[in-house]
């Protein structure tokens, strides 16, 4: 029992610092290219650190459990004082919302079905940006800051719809084709130890508070 709880854990917090350092690094580096891009790639990785979590634990919780270490690892920036703090909570509310909705929609995508398995990246895609766009308008009756994603209905629109179909596409590419090549099988087989999820973690949170 001790050794279950053990792996758990460890697992836990090596996909949740994997998902942190993939912020700090390929994120970070993603903020110079087109807003267009940049949030279309995150999204799709995302779903597949959740995904391959889930398989490895085979379990549900450990979705929200990633997410929350991921998380954790993300509002370690607000202890760097030259960062305006909603560079740090934004993400973190992005990314809590996408924990609450894989942990909802990711075990149906065990389904052979291609078609469960579009709507449900699509739904997830889609919804994520529209909970976003309801924490802009609340933050804005809040403290009167109009994120430019809610200046207007067609930033609106292009955020949930246009962006979200192309995350989407993406998120369907890149699970599908992480399945067919059996991607899953093999990293469930490697022995993820505790030395190897504390080096992640030491690593993710040293990305995270460095910036370059």
């Amino acid at each position: 029992m001790k050794n279950n709880r053990l792996e758990f854990v460890v697992k836990i917090v090596f996909f949740g610092a994997l998902w942190g350092l993939v912020e700090a690094t390929l994120g970070y580096a993603l903020h110079i290219l087109p807003a267009l891009i940049a949030g279309s790639i995150m999204f799709p990785i995302v779903m597949v650190i959740l995904y391959q979590a889930y398989k490895s634990l085979d379990s549900r919780k450990a979705i929200l459990f990633v997410g929350f270490v991921a998380i954790l690892i993300k509002s370690s920036n607000l202890l760097l004082p030259f960062l305006f703090p909603a560079k740090t909570i934004n993400p973190m509310i992005a990314m809590f919302i996408q924990s609450l909705l894989a942990f909802a929609f990711i075990p149906n995508l065990s389904s052979s079905s291609i078609v469960k398995k579009i709507a449900i990246l699509t739904g997830i895609s889609l919804t994520w940006r529209l909970g976003m766009i309801g924490y802009y308008a609340i933050n804005y009756s809040l403290t009167s800051f109009l994120d430019f994603r809610i200046a207007n209905f067609d930033s609106a629109l292009a955020f949930v719809v246009f962006e979200g179909l192309i995350s989407g596409a993406f998120a369907i590419i890149l699970v599908i084709g992480y399945e067919k090549f059996k991607l899953l099988d093999r990293v469930k087989t490697l022995r993820i130890n505790p030395i190897l999820s504390t080096v992640a973690l030491a690593l993710a949170l040293f990305f995270t508070l460095y910036k370059f």
